[in-house]
């Protein structure tokens, strides 16, 4: 478990302050036919740089369980394989770098040379890990969305997002989850 911890990292910082910034909704919760079952359709997660396939893969499991539990906690079930749902979700997570003042006023100072090593495939060069340390007034935030789609038709009939940062991935671990349940708890519970 704690290998997972650091490939979080990234993931963290997108879903960071999503447990105390305010859930943002779009669609009218009284159109959304009551439902039992979902099945996770598509899962889209967007970083600013390259990461290696198996923290990918990590992150990607973490946000998935987090999104899953808070759904089957308020009694839905998922399916999988070929039985058909009531409803689809689709999970997105966004992460973005950010920048004190003071560092951006001194990157600004100098010029920036690029790595063009990455167009290059037989230059060696891995993606970075994202547990790495950041320098000291560079940060990540980032968003979480959560839509529920009517299978039939593929249309959106709900949708949540928030928005954070955190600082360590364990608490972006925590503020993901607590965003989901909080995302979740403004659907009415299993078949209601």
């Amino acid at each position: 478990m704690t290998k997972k911890i650091p490939g979080l990292v990234l993931a963290a910082f997108l879903l960071a302050g999503c447990a105390t910034d305010p859930i943002e909704t779009a669609g009218d919760l009284a159109t959304v036919p009551a439902f039992r079952t979902f099945k996770v359709q598509e899962e889209r997660l967007i970083f600013p740089e390259q990461i290696p396939e198996g923290q990918r893969d990590r992150i990607a499991s973490e946000l998935r369980a987090a999104a899953v539990g808070a759904l089957q906690g308020r009694g839905y079930r998922e399916v999988t394989g070929s039985e058909p749902a009531d409803v689809l979700v689709v999970l997105g997570a966004a992460a973005r770098t950010t920048m004190t003042e003071a560092v951006e006023e001194d990157l600004s100072k100098h010029i920036n040379p690029v790595n063009t090593s990455v167009f290059d495939a037989s230059s060696g060069d891995t993606p970075s890990d994202a547990s790495a340390p950041r320098p000291p007034g560079i940060g990540r935030e980032g968003d979480l969305i959560l839509y529920i789609l009517d299978p039939a038709t593929q249309r959106s009939l709900w949708r949540a997002s928030s928005s954070g940062a955190a600082s360590t991935p364990g608490e972006a671990l925590r503020k993901a989850r607590s965003a989901y349940r909080s995302m979740v708890n403004k659907l009415p519970m299993a078949g209601g």
